[in-house]
């Protein structure tokens, strides 16, 4: 952190004539006068520069958490659970909600299959299918909040969240398809807040 050593020299002035004063004290302002402005320094200036500075902290905090992904809770059975806790709330099969994608667009749908593909960079996404070798959705982690395990292909998972129907630019497909997905090109996600791994 950088200090304005001006401000910090007012203050302790401003301390030092109080307690030498033997008037009684003052009631307290509402707020200490403002510092007159300095020169920022190069890394103030850059972080004025780039408003997006602060994205790098958040980067290096999920990097530091995708390394050692940790789900929530251990299931009796194995099953680990990562994001949320998965609600009570009816499961629609996969197949349904691929075959019917407009009658689900925008609805919180919880539903269940076979992780086709994981993210290999952060386990921030994966693709999940009916079966193997069915048209997989895309399933991002809601907002990077939490990660998967990189080794988890092949296994069953339970999904709750967000299923929308939006295509990627091609910016959006080409970084998918850096990072492994077959499924890039499909406009079908669910936005997972809650993931059961089996």
């Amino acid at each position: 952190m950088t200090f304005d050593h001006r401000f910090v020299s007012l203050a302790l002035a401003g301390a030092l004539a109080a307690c030498s004063s033997s008037e009684p004290e003052p009631e307290p302002a509402a707020a200490p006068p403002a510092a007159p402005a300095a020169e920022p320094a190069p890394a103030e200036a850059q972080a004025e520069a780039d408003p997006h500075s602060d994205h790098a902290e958040v980067a290096a905090e999920h990097a530091r958490r995708a390394q050692d992904p940790q789900p929530i809770r251990a299931l009796e059975d194995g099953a680990r659970v990562f994001g949320a806790e998965v609600t009570d709330r009816e499961a629609t099969a996969l197949a349904t909600i691929v075959s019917e994608p407009s009658r689900f667009d925008g609805q919180v749908v919880k539903t269940e299959g076979v992780i086709a593909q994981v993210c290999q960079r952060m386990g921030c996404w994966m693709e999940l299918a009916a079966a193997e070798g069915e048209r997989a959705v895309r399933v991002p982690m809601a907002g990077h909040s939490f990660f998967l395990p990189k080794d988890v292909a092949g296994r069953r998972a339970t999904v709750e969240g967000t299923f929308e129907v939006a295509e990627l630019d091609e910016s959006a497909r080409e970084h998918l398809r850096e990072e492994g997905a077959q499924a890039a090109d499909s406009a079908l996600a669910i936005t997972a807040t809650a993931v059961i791994v089996h």
